[in-house]
């Protein structure tokens, strides 16, 4: 993924304009159609979760769909801190409660309640693994995967096949809807909405 030039942008509409712009023209257009998935499925949401932020183009796509809370969790926050100001303006003036936290995505005080989490963070399948143990008990109604389809660079459906395999196990989450264009992403959904 490409580091966006940012600096010009003042607002967290132009952030996400620019960047999504920028991603678009280096990866394809397909690349951003997991925002487009997100921010469907957030007019159902109240809560939004990610874990892996870079520098924030999915956290300013779940922002500006204006939910009651987002939380950031990335092991590594750096590439999003200059930005910091945009989210937390457009999060006060819009009453989001916004939290970030710069740790593992596996840390037990990254886990709590959410409706909408996103997993775009390590992209290993043991972590995955790790990821959706930890958090889907606590997820009421969505995890969306990005990168399902290639990895690094090359074609790869092993996060695919992570969530293939936690679905077909005990448990109320199901597969709503694969998207293989470009690096793909997949959506859960929890049949239970607890």
């Amino acid at each position: 993924m490409i580091n966006a030039k940012l600096d010009h942008v003042k607002t967290l509409e132009e952030f996400y304009s620019e960047i999504r712009r920028q991603h678009e023209e280096s990866h394809g257009v397909e690349y951003c159609w997991q925002h487009d998935a997100m921010t469907g499925l957030m007019k159902q949401c109240d809560t939004y979760k990610e874990l892996g932020t870079h520098q924030g183009a999915s956290a300013a796509a779940a922002c500006l769909t204006k939910p009651k809370k987002v939380s950031l969790v990335d092991i590594d926050l750096s590439r999003w801190k200059p930005f910091e100001k945009l989210f937390t303006d457009y999060c006060e003036e819009h009453d989001i409660e916004f939290q970030t936290q710069e740790i593992s995505s596996i840390d037990a005080k990254a886990i709590g309640r959410v409706d909408l989490l996103l997993i775009d963070s390590n992209h290993q399948p043991a972590h995955l693994e790790k990821e959706l143990a930890a958090h889907a008990q606590y997820v009421k109604k969505y995890i969306v995967l990005h990168d399902t389809s290639r990895l690094f660079g090359k074609p790869d459906d092993r996060l695919y096949k992570v969530a293939e395999n936690f679905v077909s196990g005990i448990t109320p989450w199901k597969i709503k809807f694969r998207e293989t264009a470009n690096v793909g992403y997949t959506v859960m959904e929890n049949t239970i909405n607890v």
